[in-house]
């Protein structure tokens, strides 16, 4: 059996055997590619479906990511893309024929919505959703996952590579302060920009959430930001929200 029917019989091994689990649709965990590969990937047993546990003991069953394309390869119906958030690079398989896929190329920003998986031990992302983005999109990321990025401890070619800073001196030791020093001023003028519409209905929603959600009326009576309805649709698509109960939501 040579390598790529062995990954595509894993791949649909797994694919059967999710099929046969009854388990409401896990949000999307917004991540980094380096979160991923220091991780365990655990294959479960019986009805329970596989997961990333990541050093910090977090499960995630579905993962949002975004990254930049490097490489982009066909082979038959296979589709890999490999992609970099800054942090490291992954690769993203598809098994399955996408006319999306033509139009993105090498360079692309883009939102990835999808599982881990492994093959000969190597992890890899199967995507559900990748979508194309505007880079700005990343800078943003970078920034609302500063915390994460902080505990990754990462090296100062890495620090570098990222599009928008993600620290600030106070944050980190002396020795690396001059890694990021550099980032400040950047960050603070990312700060003082005014708000997306997308962000500020995710600021409603954490501003209006006592702990048990907010329902989706209050949250459309409430904003001032046209369509705001098909935009929490959208942001539930994308997993940046997700229900926790019928007709609420909370912000992951």
């Amino acid at each position: 059996m040579n390598q790529k029917e062995g990954l595509y019989k894993d791949y649909k091994m797994e694919q059967k055997e999710e099929q046969k689990i009854d388990f409401s649709r896990s949000p999307a965990v917004k991540t980094t590619i380096k979160n991923i590969l220091q991780g365990t990937y655990l294959q479960e047993k019986d009805n329970e479906p596989n997961y990333l546990l990541t050093t910090d003991n977090q499960k995630i069953y579905r993962l949002n990511l975004m990254a930049i394309i490097l490489t982009k390869e066909r082979v038959g119906s296979i589709t890999n893309f490999l992609v970099d958030d800054g942090t490291g690079s992954i690769i993203l398989r598809s098994f399955e024929e996408n006319v999306l896929y033509d139009k993105l190329d090498v360079g692309d920003s883009v939102l990835i919505i999808g599982k881990t998986r492994t093959y000969n031990q190597e992890k890899y992302v199967s995507p559900e959703i990748i979508k194309k983005i505007n880079s700005d999109w990343l800078k943003l990321r970078a920034i609302e996952l500063k915390d994460l990025i902080l505990k990754l401890n990462l090296t100062k070619t890495e620090i570098k590579k990222i599009s928008t800073p993600y620290v600030v001196a106070s944050e980190i030791s002396e020795e690396r302060i001059d890694e990021v020093d550099i980032f400040t001023e950047e960050i603070k003028e990312v700060d003082d920009q005014p708000l997306l519409p997308i962000e500020k209905i995710l600021k409603l929603i954490k501003d209006m959430d006592q702990g048990q959600g907010v329902l989706i009326e209050e949250i459309i009576a409430s904003s001032k930001i046209n369509d705001t309805e098909k935009m929490l649709e959208r942001m539930l698509e994308k997993g940046e929200i997700f229900q926790n109960s019928p007709g609420k939501v909370k912000v992951l």
